[in-house]
């Protein structure tokens, strides 16, 4: 079966929160929907850190689902910004 590898990008609603923190957070949230591949927080601006997340899914599962429980995630805003289908993962 397929693979399909998601970057998401991680924005957080709190500039003072711990990146580390949020991101073993961001990391057990995703991990309902795939296999949380690699992390990596970027700077941004101003202070802000953004954290790009690779997650891999199944091809059948589509990506409503992870887009839908997006909205449950407070700490931070969550986005699909690349989606590349892998057969070899």
């Amino acid at each position: 079966m397929a693979k399909v590898v998601l970057k998401v990008k991680a924005l957080p609603k709190d500039i003072n929160r711990n990146v580390d923190e949020l991101t073993a957070g961001i990391k057990a949230f995703l991990g309902k929907y795939g296999e949380v591949y690699n992390t990596e927080a970027q700077p941004l601006a101003f202070g802000l850190t953004v954290i790009m997340i690779t997650l891999i899914v199944d091809e059948d599962q589509g990506t409503t689902k992870l887009e839908d429980g997006f909205a449950e995630f407070k700490d931070a805003s969550l986005s699909i910004v690349e989606l590349t289908r892998a057969a070899d993962f």
